[in-house]
């Protein structure tokens, strides 16, 4: 989907409550199954809202995906389409993501308001992005930086499993790695991760395309992080796992609260030993430690 180049764009849209983000995630997931790419899928709180929104530069693929969703929804919410001007599209996501703290060291700072940020002991990660999936602003990809935060100095390589825009690679850079490599099966994600890498002052090539299910690498990594579904973190587990070195760490998130006790029985390993659990009201993510 080119959203440069459109005139027009049709936005698929519905609004949950604010109590509701659970709802609003399982919708993400419901659309990325329809064959929707996963940065293309927005979600942004205004005035006590959640707004799920879509964007598409054709309307008959729009309305495919609308009715496709409200069938899923059986009802109990409905997306609706309408048509915006491409312009108008780039104007109110920039408007709902602004600088902010993600972690008690660094900010995150969007590429068009770097000129307002104002230097001071904390670190600033630009992302050059519109889009608000991936920037931290979701709660589980907090609790992933602050798991790689807490580790600072702790570990020489990293692996972030769907990177997404980078940020966790990033942060994991100036925690002290110096290996890192992001992957993601998104090209588009690639594309997004190496422009922040470059902007930030890192090597772009770090972040490269690939998919857990095929990834192989020669040596483990000391600290391997994996923002993904419950279902793909169970799926992969025996993957994942393998890329973790002995006494290194592993992030886990993208974890719905009442899945925690499945990903908690799926990780329990002899070998394998939880140190650290960030919850939230909706999500859950574990730091674990494999055995030396």
């Amino acid at each position: 989907m080119s959203k440069r180049h459109a005139p027009f764009l049709f936005e698929l849209f519905c609004l949950l409550a604010d109590n509701r983000r659970g709802e609003a995630e399982v919708l993400r997931e419901f659309l990325s199954s329809l064959g929707i790419n996963p940065f293309d899928i927005i979600i942004v709180e205004k005035a006590g809202l959640l707004r799920v929104l879509v964007y598409f530069t054709d309307r008959i693929l729009a309305q495919k995906a609308r009715r496709k969703a409200n069938t899923f929804l059986h009802g109990k919410v409905r997306f609706k389409v309408r048509k915006i001007r491409n312009e108008s599209w780039k104007v109110k996501t920039a408007k709902n993501f602004s600088i902010f703290a993600l972690t008690k060291r660094f900010d995150v700072v969007p590429s068009w308001r770097r000129r307002a940020y104002r230097k001071t002991s904390r670190t600033p990660i630009i992302i050059d992005s519109i889009n608000a999936f991936g920037t931290g602003l979701h709660e589980t990809t907090s609790f992933m930086a602050q798991l790689v935060e807490r580790q600072a100095q702790r570990f020489q390589t990293f692996l972030d499993i769907g990177t997404g825009t980078g940020l966790l690679a990033m942060i994991a850079l100036h925690c002290g790695a110096k290996k890192v490599v992001g992957i993601d099966f998104d090209r588009d994600a690639v594309v997004a991760a190496r422009r922040n890498l470059k902007v930030n002052g890192f090597d772009p090539m770090q972040a490269r395309h690939g998919n857990i299910e095929t990834y192989h690498t020669q040596k483990p990594f000391e600290f391997v992080a994996a923002n993904l579904i419950t279902r793909d973190l169970i799926k992969y587990k025996r993957q994942i796992l393998a890329t973790v070195s002995r006494g290194g760490f592993l992030a886990i998130s993208g974890i719905m609260i009442e899945n925690a006790p499945l990903v908690r029985k799926a990780f329990h390993a002899r070998r394998l030993r939880c140190i650290k659990i960030c919850k939230g009201e909706q999500w859950v993510a574990f730091l674990y430690q494999k055995a030396l």
